[in-house]
């Protein structure tokens, strides 16, 4: 038994540990993940630390241990590259369709694994999309379910963003809740970080009293931070808003808009928190105000998969007659996403 253990320990040393390799020039060696390559800094992910940051110029040697993008500073482009350590500053490039390696300086590389938002190649498709339902019987009988989606798609220069979301609910007696939105934006940089978008939206909450809220707007908005574990964007912009209600006078009016988009990856990138806020404020009367907010929690399930809870509220500061100025909702919910 001592020799088949003995013999178990040495076959799983000798099985080979895949990862990539960084030696600075102070001696220090790190195994990990490239992630990439932008500017001065070399974003390295480690099993103890998550994403930290190199300076480039203090790396020695690099070794890949599977296919990164290449972009040198002539702007030659090497897809499936396999970079392996030579002497100091330099490394052996090599892919799967030529059979001769290249040396290169490191200080010639340009970018790894450029994001879209660098190369200005091709498009970034993000998205997702949740659903939760509850269903009670018995003493008493309700249901309620509810339905949101999103999808980004993302150029250099330009992102699209189309999203939608339903509330249904009921009791034994009568529905409890009949809600609709969906919404359309357009954000196109001016630089890395400055954009100006363009704006629409629909939405229809029977229980508020609107039949049909739409809205049009141009505005500015700054990025602060783009990167796939943290986002944040501040906007803001006039909208055009038309309210269409089922009892109470209809109105138009033109407002200032406000908003907020960030998230936020937590514990080694794996829970994200993430808050939405926007605002509109009639400009011919500052009563006429309103709020929305949702702020939760993702949690990874499996591949792509996600659960959630998050907190919607939606206040307005002069409702129609006979309705509340705050709706405040608690969701749970299972997601998608890719």
């Amino acid at each position: 038994m001592k020799n088949i253990l003995y013999m178990l320990a040495l076959t799983l040393a000798s099985v080979p540990v895949h990862a990539d390799t960084v030696t600075m020039k102070n001696g220090d060696k790190l195994t990990g993940t490239v992630v990439r390559k932008e500017g001065d800094s070399l974003v390295f992910k480690t099993g103890f630390a998550g994403e930290i940051k190199l300076q480039w110029t203090q790396i020695s040697t690099l070794k890949t241990d599977k296919p990164v993008a290449l972009v040198l500073d002539n702007d030659t482009t090497i897809e499936g590259a396999n970079l392996a350590p030579t002497i100091a500053g330099s490394a052996s490039v090599s892919t799967a369709n030529v059979s001769e390696s290249m040396n290169i300086a490191l200080s010639s590389v340009k970018y790894i694994n450029p994001s879209i938002e660098v190369s200005g190649k091709g498009v970034k498709v993000n998205g997702r999309v949740n659903a939760g339902a509850s269903v009670a019987s018995g003493n008493s009988e309700s249901e309620s379910y509810h339905l949101d989606g999103e999808v980004i798609m993302r150029t250099k220069t330009n992102r699209f963003t189309v999203g939608a979301n339903m509330y249904k609910a009921s009791d034994e007696v009568s529905d409890t809740e009949d809600k609709y939105a969906a919404f359309l934006k357009y954000d196109h940089f001016l630089s890395a970080k400055r954009y100006i978008y363009g704006n629409t939206s629909f939405a229809r909450d029977e229980f508020k009293d609107q039949k049909l809220k739409s809205t049009i707007g141009l505005g500015y908005g700054h990025q602060f931070w783009e990167a796939p574990n943290r986002n944040l964007a501040l906007e803001a912009g006039l909208t055009y808003v038309n309210d269409d209600y089922f009892v109470a006078v209809d109105e138009n009016y033109l407002a200032g808009r406000w908003a907020v988009r960030f998230d936020h990856k937590l514990y080694q990138d794996r829970v994200q928190f993430f808050h939405l806020h926007e605002g509109l404020l009639d400009f011919s009367d500052t009563e006429n105000l309103t709020i929305t907010s949702q702020t939760g929690f993702r949690f990874p399930l499996f591949t792509g998969m996600n659960a959630s809870i998050q907190a919607n509220v939606d206040w307005d500061k002069s409702p129609p007659a006979g309705t509340k100025s705050t709706d405040r909702k608690i969701l749970f919910s299972v997601g998608y996403a890719w």
